[in-house]
């Protein structure tokens, strides 16, 4: 009978223990849970700020200050990145599925833009047969080439200004799905070089 009840006490203490050991570990794996939060927040928040501080340095034609804001943000999607890997291993533990980190893409379409989606510059050679008949001549379609080259330039600015300023704002909205952030942060290297290529 002493024996039996002994027994019975070392199963209970055993018992008493995994569930200690069991609630400990929830309890870890919750803290982890919230310390993924807290990273997405800052760093959703920080993204937000560099995306504004972008802005200006699209303003001022800074190829080498706005190339620096995409490393940036390419270390701070990163970081998400390898938090968002661990709260989708803590989730698998916790309920035996992830939780749809890793997604497709469907609700992160990534927006493109290429050189032929551009208007293109023109040159002296687009001019049907010139008739110049005086020196005059000649120089006011120069001057009027010229104009119109800086006017499609200025075009050209806005337009892939404004798409490195969408791309990098959806990246940073999409920081909770890494591969989306991935797509949308390529697409804004690829952006930046067109940029780039147009404000020279």
């Amino acid at each position: 009978m002493t024996e039996t009840v002994e027994t019975y006490e070392d199963d209970l203490d055993r018992g008493l223990r995994n569930v200690e050991l069991a609630v400990r570990a929830v309890q870890r794996a919750f803290g982890e849970i919230g310390r993924c939060n807290d990273l997405l927040d800052r760093a959703q928040e920080t993204g937000g700020e560099v995306a504004r501080e972008l802005e200006a340095l699209l303003r001022q034609r800074d190829r080498g200050a706005v190339l620096a804001v995409l490393d940036r943000l390419g270390v701070l999607a990163a970081e998400v990145a390898r938090s968002e890997a661990d709260r989708a291993v803590v989730t698998r533990i916790l309920d035996g599925e992830d939780d749809g980190i890793g997604d497709d893409l469907d609700d992160w379409s990534v927006p493109t833009l290429a050189e032929h989606d551009l208007p293109r510059v023109p040159t002296v050679h687009d001019a049907e047969s010139p008739r110049d008949v005086t020196l005059e001549d000649m120089w006011e379609r120069d001057r009027a080439l010229t104009a119109e080259r800086q006017h499609v330039g200025q075009e050209r600015i806005r337009i892939t200004s404004e798409h490195l300023r969408t791309v990098v704002g959806r990246a940073v909205e999409s920081f909770g799905t890494p591969d989306a952030t991935a797509e949308l942060l390529s697409e804004a290297r690829r952006a930046y070089i067109l940029w780039a290529s147009c404000v020279r």
